[in-house]
C-alpha cells in the first residue's frame, strides 16, 4: 500500500512537471550571460597564466580536460577560442532550442572550467548545473525558451521522466552547495564570533573595493553590523538549501534571498560573475515554484490596476468610450 502511494505521487509529480519553463529559461540566460561577462572583460592572457613554475599551457590529461575546445584546437589562438566561447555562450543566453543548446551549455562550460588556470569557484558550479540542464530540458521541444509552455504534448514520454529527474538534480545538487557553505563556515572562529566579514572587507587582495569599498569598511567596523552580515550570511545560505527542498512559493523566496545576498557580495568584493552564476543556479533550482506563482502574481498587478481575475474588467465608474482600449484584461 505504501509502495503504491509513493508510485501514484510520483506519477502525479512528473506529469505536473513543466519541462517546457519559462524561469528555467530565465536561469539558463543568467548563467550563460555571468560566463559571457568573463569573456568579454577579461583577456586571454588573464585566464591562462603561469601556476607556479609551470609554462602557460592547459591540462589535457584527464578525460575531461582533453574534451574542452581549448584542448581540442591546442594550437589555436586562445583569444579567438575567447571569442568562440563567447558566440557559444550568447547563442544559449539567447534561449533559442533549449533542449539542444543544453548540450553546448555544458561543454562551453566544461571547456572554461577545466582550462582557465584561475577559476572563481561559479566555474564549478556551473558545470555541475549545465550538466542536470542537459536532463532538465530533455523533453523541452520549444524554437525558444521565452515561449509558452505547451502542457499537454509530450507529457507521457520518457523524455519527461528524465527532464523532471535532471531539475531534481540541479535542485539537490544546488541545495547542498548553500548548506554546504554555510556549514563548512561554523567551525571557523572568524565566522563563529561573527567577525568574519570585517576582515574579508579589508583583504588585501580579496577586499572590499569599487564606489562602496569605504562604506562597506565604515558598515562593517560597526559591532551590531559585522555580526549580522557574517552570521545572516550563514543563516541565508542555510535558509535557501531548505527553502529550495520545499514546494511554491518557498522556492520563491529562496530565488529572492540569494539575489539579495549575491547582489551584496558583488556590491562589496565585486565577484560578479560568481554571483550571478549562483543567482542563475537558484532560478533553474526553483523554477517551478516561480511558474506556479506567476500567475499570482499576474493576479495581483491585475488587481492593483484594478482589474478583476478571469479576464473580465470591473464596471467602471465613469465609463470610458467604446474606443478606447486602457482596460487591463487577465488571460487575454
Amino acid at each position: 500500500m505504501f509502495t503504491k502511494k509513493i508510485t501514484t505521487s510520483m506519477e502525479r509529480a512528473l506529469w505536473r512537471f513543466p519541462a517546457e519553463s519559462r524561469a528555467l529559461g530565465v536561469g539558463r540566460s543568467t548563467i550563460a550571460l555571468a560566463q559571457a561577462s568573463i569573456m568579454i572583460f577579461t583577456p586571454a592572457s588573464y585566464l591562462f597564466v603561469p601556476v607556479g613554475a609551470d609554462e602557460i599551457k592547459v591540462d589535457c590529461s584527464t578525460s575531461a580536460q582533453a574534451v574542452s575546445l581549448y584542448c581540442l584546437a591546442d594550437s589555436a589562438d586562445r583569444q579567438l577560442l575567447n571569442l568562440l566561447v563567447l558566440v557559444f555562450l550568447l547563442i544559449v543566453a539567447s534561449g533559442i532550442l533549449p533542449r539542444y543548446t543544453t548540450v553546448l551549455h555544458f561543454w562551453t562550460s566544461l571547456s572554461i572550467g577545466q582550462s582557465i588556470s584561475l577559476p572563481d569557484g561559479g566555474d564549478a558550479v556551473a558545470q555541475v548545473v549545465t550538466f542536470f540542464l542537459v536532463l532538465a530540458c530533455a523533453n523541452d521541444k520549444r524554437t525558444w525558451h521565452w515561449q509558452k509552455s505547451d502542457h499537454g504534448e509530450g507529457k507521457g514520454s520518457v523524455w519527461q521522466g528524465i527532464a523532471w529527474a535532471g531539475w531534481w538534480g540541479v535542485r539537490l545538487q544546488v541545495a547542498y552547495i548553500y548548506l554546504n557553505s554555510a556549514l563548512a563556515k561554523l567551525p571557523v572562529d572568524q565566522w563563529a564570533e561573527g567577525s568574519a566579514t570585517y576582515y574579508v572587507a579589508r583583504m588585501e587582495n580579496f577586499g572590499a573595493g569599487g564606489l562602496f569599498a569605504e562604506l562597506f569598511r565604515w558598515a562593517t567596523s560597526i559591532t551590531l553590523v559585522a555580526l549580522l552580515s557574517a552570521w545572516g550570511t550563514i543563516f541565508g545560505e542555510s535558509l535557501i538549501a531548505f527553502l529550495l527542498l520545499r514546494r511554491g512559493s518557498r522556492q520563491t523566496m529562496a530565488a529572492a534571498i540569494s539575489t539579495c545576498l549575491h547582489l551584496l557580495i558583488i556590491l562589496q568584493l565585486g565577484i560578479v560573475s560568481f554571483g550571478f552564476i549562483m543567482v542563475g543556479a537558484v532560478i533553474c533550482a526553483a523554477s517551478r515554484g516561480i511558474d506556479a506563482n506567476t500567475p499570482r502574481w499576474k493576479d495581483a498587478l491585475a488587481r492593483a490596476r484594478g482589474s478583476v481575475p478571469g479576464g473580465h474588467s470591473p464596471t467602471p465608474s465613469d465609463p470610458e468610450p467604446a474606443g478606447r482600449t486602457g482596460a487591463v484584461k487577465i488571460g487575454a
